[in-house]
C-alpha cells in the first residue's frame, strides 16, 4: 500500500526565491509516514507509547523545486526491513504530477521504556509483510541509491 497525503508549500517553508527550502522535504516525508501509519490503523499516538521509530539514516533527492503555493502529492511506503530496522521511502509530486524529490527514511526500532533496540514488533512486521518487501517487479531506480527497493 501506498499512503498519499498532501502538503500545502507555505511561505515559511520556502527560502528566498519562494523554493521550498531543502531541509522541509524530511518534514514533507514525516508527514507521509504519520499518515502511512494512519492509513494502517496505527496513529502516531498510538505507536509512540509502544515502540519508538528513531531515524537513524536519511537522503533526499531534489529533482525539481517546489514552490510556495504548491500542493504537493507525498506518497509514502515501507520499502525495506531488517531485524530491527526498516525503510520507508517517498515521492513527492507537484501538481503537474512532475516528480519534485524522493528519498528514504531509515528507523531502527526500540523500547519507549529502556531506549533499547528491539525486533520489529508483530503489527509492524504485518505492514512490511503486506508491503510486499523484497518483490522484485517493484524494484525501480525512482531517486534511491542502488539496491534499495523503491516503487512510484
Amino acid at each position: 500500500m501506498i499512503a498519499i497525503s498532501r502538503v500545502r508549500v507555505r511561505y515559511k517553508d520556502t527560502d528566498c526565491m519562494k523554493i521550498v527550502y531543502y531541509g522541509n522535504y524530511l518534514t514533507y516525508f514525516e508527514v507521509g509516514r504519520v499518515e502511512f501509519l494512519r492509513q494502517n490503523g496505527r496513529p502516531m499516538s498510538e505507536v509512540d507509547g509502544n515502540l519508538h521509530m528513531p531515524v537513524v539514516e536519511a537522503f533526499v533527492k531534489y529533482v525539481k523545486p517546489g514552490r510556495l503555493d504548491d500542493l504537493l502529492e507525498v506518497r509514502c511506503w515501507i520499502s525495506e526491513k531488517r531485524r530491527a530496522s526498516f525503510t520507508f521511502s517517498y515521492e513527492i509530486r507537484n501538481e503537474a504530477s512532475e516528480v519534485v524529490a524522493t528519498g528514504y527514511t531509515r528507523h531502527a526500532c526500540s523500547d519507549p521504556s529502556t531506549g533499547k533496540l528491539i525486533a520489529l514488533p508483530d503489527w509492524l512486521e504485518a505492514l512490511v509483510d503486506v508491503e510486499g518487501c523484497g518483490d522484485a517487479e517493484r524494484a525501480s531506480s525512482a531517486g534511491t541509491r542502488a539496491g534499495r527497493r523503491s516503487r512510484p
